[in-house]
């Protein structure tokens, strides 16, 4: 699958379950450092929390770690629940 920049801030916080060829793993971290920030600062209020940045899909990390330390492909995801 395809995610854009702001879900894969998204899985870092809540760190979903991801299915992988067969299996299933849950999602640990992804490295997002030199990546756009997730919002844009600008003018916060109850209804804008900051603009998305543009480029959500360029120079995006191709790995994530799972919670037992195994990096995976995050092109071979091919589901996702969430995590309970």
């Amino acid at each position: 699958m395809k995610f854009p920049l702001v879900q894969l801030y998204t899985m870092n916080r809540s760190k979903p379950i991801v299915g992988i060829d067969i299996t299933e793993v849950q999602w640990d971290t992804c490295d997002l450092s030199g990546c756009a920030p997730e919002r844009e600062p600008g003018t916060v209020s109850m209804v804008n929390h900051g603009k998305i940045p543009k480029g959500q899909y360029e120079n995006l990390p191709k790995v994530f770690i799972d919670t037992d330390g195994v990096e995976h492909l995050i092109e071979d995801i091919h589901s996702i629940k969430a995590s309970q």
